[in-house]
């Protein structure tokens, strides 16, 4: 802690500026720990003894006063001349030497005044004439990030754009005057979230409040009024905007046209993407050619929507494949591949071989070429292959190799269906 010796502000340690006044706290400040009272004790003064008492009562002298603050301060008193007597306190009789024997003498050894004490009798020593110095140089001021986080209700200095709290008069850093400066805001959104109440902290074998079935029943209704509060407010907000939109509909004829439209569209593009469909494209069987047929077999019964007939290249054809050309530029996300020789159920021909490995070359409609290369596992029915192009013309579909042996480079391909989505 940090106390301003200006006007005895506390400060926190890290503060460069007293928070009562502009003073700065390096020069100004002193630090003091936590445990330290701030109002310094002040001293009774000293009572005479029990003896003392009892020896004027009986006597009758007048008690000699109580030493004031001033000589607990420092002040010192007159002491007599060596080898005379002290003087005897007033209203004691003369000749009486009893109150001055309650007089202590100064011993030998003490030693005396200092020298640069003035002289009894000449008063208090005038102060001297002081050079002129120059004025320190108050820190430049460059704004600069804040130190600490900001809080609503903080004052934010508008010099260096320090956050100060609320009961702060002058800048932390900077020293500046915080009667302009900006006072943070909760925002809007934040008003909406319920705040989490400090944490209360107990003191020992203390135990925290539980309120009674009543204040609890009133707690409940308190936040169930703020609960409802708030929706109502939200069915407002959305009543105002229907009866706005309803309204802007019926007035303009082609704002209700675009609302309508754009509302499809949208409702169109959610559903594609959460729960997307597709549907196979239609193959023209004229349209669809290979590189070499095997008796019995023809390129088109690849598309032709039969799981009992299928594609075969001729023995010697090593880099067999079959393409298919679509009536109309369209976009195909994906191919479904039946491999091998199937039977009913799609259950394929085993050991007859089948493919492994296929490559699909897609021509799109500026004449670029898409490669895509396809594991095919050894299993029944079909597996999906992604290819994702747009403006599709034709597809290209090579085989690489085959199972059992990878060595074997012609096999059948029982079905392509080419789909794109809704």
């Amino acid at each position: 802690m940090i106390v301003c010796r200006e006007c005895g502000t506390q400060n926190d340690d890290d503060d460069q500026f007293c928070g009562g006044c502009p003073a700065f706290l390096e020069w100004s400040g002193e630090h003091v720990p936590e445990d330290t009272p701030v109002e310094a004790a002040v001293e009774e003064p000293e009572r005479a003894g029990i003896v003392t008492r009892i020896k004027h009562a009986i006597s009758g002298d007048e008690l000699p006063p109580p030493a004031t603050t001033d000589r607990a301060a420092g002040a010192p008193l007159a002491a007599p001349a060596p080898g005379s007597a002290a003087p005897a306190p007033s209203g004691a009789p003369p000749g009486d030497d009893r109150a001055a024997a309650l007089v202590a003498h100064p011993l030998p050894d003490e030693p005396g005044p200092s020298d640069d004490r003035p002289p009894p009798g000449t008063g208090a020593r005038p102060p001297a004439a002081q050079v002129p110095q120059a004025a320190k140089p108050r820190p430049k001021v460059q704004r600069q990030p804040p130190s600490r986080r900001i809080n609503p209700g903080d004052l934010v200095c508008g010099q260096c754009g320090e956050g100060n709290t609320p009961e702060r008069k002058f800048c932390r850093r900077c020293g500046n005057s915080l009667v302009e400066a900006e006072v943070v805001k909760r925002p809007w959104y934040r008003r909406w979230i319920p705040q989490r109440k400090p944490k209360q902290t107990l003191r020992a074998g203390a135990r925290p409040e539980r309120g009674t079935g009543r204040d609890a029943a009133r707690q409940a209704r308190i936040f169930r009024g703020k609960v409802l509060g708030k929706i109502g407010n939200v069915k407002r907000l959305m009543a105002l905007l229907a009866v706005v939109g309803i309204g802007v509909g019926f007035a303009i004829p082609s704002a209700r046209n675009a609302i309508l439209d754009g509302g499809g569209d949208f409702a169109g593009r959610v559903r594609r993407i959460v729960s997307p469909t597709y549907s196979n494209i239609p193959i023209d069987p004229a349209r669809v050619s290979s590189s070499s047929n095997s008796p019995d077999t023809e390129a088109a019964d690849v598309t032709d929507g039969n799981t009992l007939t299928f594609w075969l290249a001729a023995p010697d054809d090593p880099s067999a494949s079959v393409t298919v050309t679509f009536v109309e530029t369209t976009d195909v996300k994906h191919v479904l591949v039946h491999p091998g020789q199937q039977e009913s159920g799609g259950k394929v021909v085993r050991p007859d071989p089948r493919p492994r490995e296929l490559l699909f070359r897609v021509t799109d409609d500026t004449g670029t070429i898409i490669e895509v290369a396809a594991q095919i596992a050894d299993e029944d029915g079909f597996q999906t292959v992604d290819l994702d192009v747009d403006a599709a013309v034709s597809v290209e579909t090579v085989v690489v190799n085959c199972f059992p042996d990878p060595v074997i480079e012609v096999c059948p391909i029982t079905e392509l269906e080419f789909q794109s989505q809704d």
